[in-house]
């Protein structure tokens, strides 16, 4: 473990000594709690009892203060009131306390003293190079139990992490009475210091976890999640269930982008990039995991259905089409091989069914037929049970578990459907390295997370990645920033954005602005024709509202006259204060000149945790309510990325050509995602973007960012 991180946090999960401030011998206080789960979890290191009132308390020598404790102490935990915590964290940096686990809570989750609290305490710990875990948390559970949770389960190699503590005793206490293990289990409640990516960090080089699973309600740092996480991902699974998937609680954006994209998605694009596989339920993290830690990964992305009844058998083949499964399609010599010992009834291709009086020795061929495959042809099975008369459950899973053993490259998961016949059976294959499940959608969904996972680490790692870089003049779009925000402007003028695009390469109608009727006519002249006039006005932005467009403009003196009209019109119908920065030339794009002519929207809000989110799919005025769009964070993007993004769309296919139309640019619309993913990592001070429409022509055509809106932020 190279990482100072990392081995800063070895105290925390292996300490050999540890302080307990505001330990009690009475029962009911958390302190109490705390001793006695550390004795009752056979914690073999130091006690260090510390309570002024107390000589001593269950049998350990109790000292007034962490000042009076011998030297070398490990972790402290942190159980009195919040108001006098502050000084206490200060005695164990001067102590030389190397982690801090603060249980109290009332700070910054309480707000005004707490916070600031809170902010003290983190200073306190950067002071004296000591890691805080906490505050407002339940404590962990590592080589001893460190918490004030009633329960202490059995040793595994999940380790568990949650946000929420009352999440955590529930958690505890289920785990439990399933008799679920974990290599450690820590509460990490208002991550004043120490935060899930910490934990990640430190549980992805510690060979007593397999599965890294966690409940997490916020990422405080996109950047550091990306590069800490990515990288635990390729060691071992990272399972994470984030609440709040809802958009009640999102802001309301003003951009087309920020409004089309929604609460939620910017974590979900994050744990994709990441490699996180995310749950969607606690009873699916805890799937997730279990599957992980006895199955294996498969060796290829066709699977097969053997089942002893066919409803079943189509609730799976619906489910695997749902998760976009590979559906295993046989040779002839594999259909013959089934069709040599199933009856004639049996259906012979996939889903393989071996018909509702199927003994235990049919199940047996039919997956050893299946299991002689090559894995290209079916790289696994999912096994439908249902007990009938016939079926004697406990015999199949008894054949079941001797075929993984046999055929150990092919992954096997079941799903039993029924109660008491079947309870038995389950476990069996469960303890065989057969992740068993009661209905067919749970097994089609971890079968779906092995393949998830398959596919990341046949994956370069996304920190890794090579990005193209444009060479573009950066002073240019500097300068128009810091302009604006002189002027006091969050949203640039239509001029200042067609600089901007030209800069980065991105093709727009060519736009000039004008600021009298004479540089009107010449600039014009220089321009060509034909050409759209618009009025430039912080003030002033539905423009057709006051006569502040006029179209087709075809010569100098239209120019010049257009000019005049456009700036009497904002006079005289404009608001009262509008300050006329002048007249906007544009080139005017003709669509019916061209032979194929598509509106998309293309745009980027910047989300609070992932950075920038860039945004593609159908444009136009009814974009907001067609909703055909997808989305794809600006971070380590490239054209793969963007071929791929683009392709979620709907209308990805209209581009294609379709009805003997012609392709249209679409190598333009891939260049222009990627010159904008590096504009707006560029430059963070671009919160929204929205070019809608873009008009994307015939390939030979090319496109145009025809309508550009660019806020910044203040």
């Amino acid at each position: 473990m190279s990482s100072k991180s990392v081995k800063e946090l070895e105290a925390m999960f292996h300490p050999r000594s540890v302080a307990i401030i505001g330990a009690s011998s009475k029962e009911g206080k958390i302190g109490h709690t705390v001793i006695k789960n550390m004795q009752n979890s056979n914690f073999p290191g130091k006690y260090y009892p510390i309570n002024p009132k107390s000589e001593e308390i269950l049998g350990y020598k109790a000292y007034k203060s962490i000042m009076d404790a011998p030297d070398g102490i490990d972790m402290a935990i942190i159980c009195i009131p919040s108001k006098f915590c502050v000084p206490v964290v200060e005695e164990c940096g001067k102590k030389k306390v190397k982690t801090i686990v603060i249980i109290t809570a009332g700070f910054k989750e309480v707000g005004g003293e707490g916070r600031v609290r809170e902010s003290r305490i983190q200073e306190l710990g950067k002071q004296y190079n000591m890691r805080i875990l906490g505050p407002n948390c339940l404590g962990l559970i590592t080589n001893g139990n460190f918490s004030f949770a009633n329960q202490t389960p059995k040793k595994g190699k999940i380790a568990m992490l949650s946000q929420s503590g009352a999440m955590m005793t529930g958690l505890l206490d289920w785990a439990v009475n399933n008799d679920i293990g974990f290599s450690s289990f820590i509460s990490i409640g208002n991550k004043a210091d120490i935060d899930e990516v910490d934990l990640i960090e430190y549980l992805a080089h510690d060979d007593n976890t397999k599965v890294i699973a966690a409940y997490i309600e916020s990422v405080q740092d996109g950047m550091k999640f990306f590069n800490v996480v990515s990288a635990a991902t390729k060691i071992k699974p990272v399972i994470l269930l984030k609440a709040g998937r809802s958009a009640a609680g999102a802001k309301a954006a003003s951009s087309h982008t920020g409004a089309l994209a929604g609460s939620d998605i910017g974590f979900e694009l994050a744990f994709k990039k990441a490699g996180v596989l995310r749950a969607d339920t606690i009873s699916e993290l805890f799937n997730y995991a279990l599957t992980f830690l006895i199955a294996q990964i498969p060796k290829g992305d066709n699977f097969a259905i053997v089942t002893n009844a066919g409803g079943p058998g189509i609730v799976t083949t619906d489910a695997m089409d749902k998760e976009k499964l590979g559906f295993a399609q046989f040779t002839e010599e594999t259909i013959n091989l089934l069709k040599k010992e199933l009856p004639a009834e049996s259906n012979f291709r996939n889903p393989v069914d071996i018909i509702g009086d199927a003994p235990p020795s049919r199940y047996e061929y039919a997956i050893e037929s299946l299991c002689q495959t090559p894995n290209s042809e079916v790289a696994g099975i999912i096994i439908l049970l249902t007990p009938q008369s016939q079926t004697e459950p406990l015999i199949v899973a008894q054949k079941i578990a001797a075929l993984q053993k046999k055929y150990p490259e092919k992954i096997m998961i079941g799903a039993f459907i029924g109660g008491v016949s079947v309870e038995e059976p389950m476990k069996i294959l469960t303890s065989s390295g057969v992740p068993t499940y009661a209905f067919p959608e749970d097994s089609v969904k971890v079968l779906k997370g092995l393949t998830y996972y398959k596919e990341l680490l046949e994956k370069p790692l996304i920190t890794e990645k090579v990005i193209k870089k444009f060479d573009v003049d950066r002073d240019i779009v500097k300068t128009i920033i810091e302009d604006a925000k002189k002027d006091h402007r969050a949203v640039l003028l239509s001029y200042e954005t067609s600089q901007i695009f030209e800069t980065y390469g991105i093709k727009a109608p060519k736009s000039r602005l004008v600021q009298t009727a004479r540089d009107a006519a010449e600039i014009a002249k220089d321009m060509g024709f034909p050409l759209v006039a618009k009025i430039v006005s912080p003030q002033i932005i539905h423009k057709w509202d006051v006569g502040g467009v006029i179209l087709n403009i075809k010569t100098p003196d239209e120019a010049k006259n257009a000019f005049i009209s456009i700036m009497t019109n904002a006079i005289r119908l404009g608001p009262r204060d509008a300050r006329l920065v002048g007249v906007e030339l544009q080139e005017m794009i003709i669509k019916e000149d061209k032979s194929k002519s598509n509106e998309l929207i293309i745009g980027m809000s910047r989300d609070p945790n992932w950075g920038p989110m860039l945004m593609i799919g159908s444009g136009g005025i009814y974009a907001n309510y067609v909703k055909d769009v997808a989305f794809d964070l600006a971070y380590q993007f490239d054209r793969k990325d963007a071929r791929k993004l683009l392709h979620q769309t709907k209308i990805s296919k209209i581009l294609e050509g379709v009805r003997g139309e012609p392709e249209s640019d679409i190598e333009g619309v891939l260049d222009i995602l990627e010159r904008l993913s590096q504009l707006v990592n560029d430059f963070p001070d671009i919160v929204e973007l929205d070019i809608n429409p873009c008009l994307v022509f015939s390939k030979e055509e090319g496109y145009s960012a025809v309508d550009i809106k660019i806020t910044i932020k203040m």
